[in-house]
């Protein structure tokens, strides 16, 4: 009984642990964080800066809900921030917007790219604090 009740505790320690960037709430681990705080279809947010791209997307290529969250570690800067309406192949088509965010956070700090519901589109900002309303 103890073994299964240590099995269960780690297993749950071991989701928590994995679950931070999708929560909401403030992620410790990242210095960029993307924030859905929009309503249009967005399915992959991309980081693109000298040498380095990453892309991440919910892994049914599902649209991000209201309040998801992606979390990325930029190690150069400038950075450029996209969104698409579709998994990005080979070929990138459906952005949506981007931003280019030119200096790293000072220490301690990390940007949050937020996207708002714009009246020709999304719009995407960036700060140094949690977006209100988010």
């Amino acid at each position: 009984m103890k073994k299964r009740i240590y099995a269960v505790l780690a297993a749950f320690l071991t989701l928590a642990a994995l679950s931070g960037c999708g929560s909401g709430g403030e992620v410790i681990d990242y210095n960029l964080v993307f924030i859905n705080n929009s309503d249009a279809t967005i399915v992959e947010v991309v980081t693109d800066s000298a040498g380095q791209s990453s892309g991440t997307r919910n892994a049914d290529n599902s649209p991000l809900k209201r309040g998801e969250t992606f979390g990325f570690e930029v190690g150069v800067y400038p950075v450029t921030v996209l969104v698409y309406d579709m998994a990005v192949g080979r070929i990138a088509e459906g952005e949506l917007a981007r931003i280019v965010i030119t200096e790293a956070p000072r220490s301690g700090e990390r940007w949050y790219v937020t996207a708002k519901d714009g009246t020709h589109g999304i719009v995407l900002t960036a700060d140094t604090k949690w977006p209100e309303g988010a």
